[in-house]
């Protein structure tokens, strides 16, 4: 009986053993083949998406390339608004744009740098229209002045600044700009004067005016061909006082006229708070 239990004693002992041999060998054989797998999947993984980023890479190369060739995105309209003196084709020519040109290999920022390079343009917006228009708006300068520099005639803004030379051939009707040496805050004094002018707040007009000069004494003096029975007239104002003197100016313009004494005026000018007038010589 003692032998019997012995036995299964041993038995159950050696059948523990050999357990727990077998689970000890399972689970280091597992712990190392999960290590390896793992390698394993990081690789391919890491191969594939290299693959993945070449393919994309080519495939965007090639659309890329397609659509940069293909003549469906081929400029078949070009539409230039906004022009007076520039001609359709300066705006072409600054631009660098012609038909047939693809859509997608123009740089919109660069064609308005290049029209806005042209010195009778003020700004340029350039609006490009999938697949095949382009829109190009300009507002151009406006001359108002004729400003001798040197030896050369150029146009000038209604501030005075110089926007391109003049050219042989090339007709307006301007008044003469003169600026005295060292008068560098003229531009908003004629910018105001001739809009004042524009909107009919002047007893003469720009047309009448021939030159209008800026003097080293800080006047600014209007010659005026078109009065004083075909004599002229020359209106003086302070640049600093302008405003309120030629609301004072327009007064005595209008006694003038009703006392019938204008066409006898050679000077019309202000000094101050006053407006004084110098009459033309007797003519005996």
């Amino acid at each position: 009986m003692s032998t019997l239990t012995m036995n299964k004693q041993g038995r159950l002992k050696l059948g523990g053993k050999r357990g727990n041999s077998l689970h000890s060998g399972r689970s280091y054989s597992g712990s190392g083949f999960t290590g390896a797998g793992r390698m394993v999947v990081r690789i391919i993984m890491t191969m594939l998406s290299l693959s993945l980023v070449a393919v994309l890479g080519v495939g965007l190369l090639y659309g890329y390339r397609l659509i940069t060739t293909h003549p469906y995105f081929s400029l078949k309209e070009i539409h230039v608004t906004g022009t007076s003196r520039l001609s359709y084709g300066d705006i072409l020519s600054c631009a660098d744009v012609s038909l047939g040109l693809n859509s997608f290999q123009m740089n919109v920022a660069d064609v308005e740098e290049r029209v806005s390079a042209n010195p009778w343009v003020l700004s340029t917006t350039v609006r490009r229209e999938f697949p095949n228009r382009l829109r190009i708006t300009v507002v151009e300068k406006v001359p108002a002045f004729w400003l001798r520099q040197g030896d050369g005639l150029y146009f000038a803004d209604a501030a005075g600044k110089v926007i391109a030379p003049m050219h042989p051939g090339e007709m307006a009707s301007l008044p003469v700009l003169s600026v005295a040496d060292g008068i560098e805050d003229g531009g908003p004094v004629l910018a105001g004067i001739l809009k004042k002018m524009e909107d009919r707040q002047t007893p003469f007009t720009q047309t009448q005016t021939a030159w209008v000069k800026l003097t080293s004494a800080h006047d600014v003096e209007i010659f005026l061909d078109g009065q004083g029975d075909g004599n002229g007239l020359t209106v003086r104002l302070s640049m600093d006082r302008w405003e309120v003197q030629l609301e004072r100016l327009k007064i005595v313009w209008r006694d003038l006229m009703r006392r019938d004494e204008f066409k006898d005026a050679a000077i019309i000018a202000a000094s101050g708070d006053k407006i004084w007038v110098k009459k033309r010589p007797a003519q005996g």
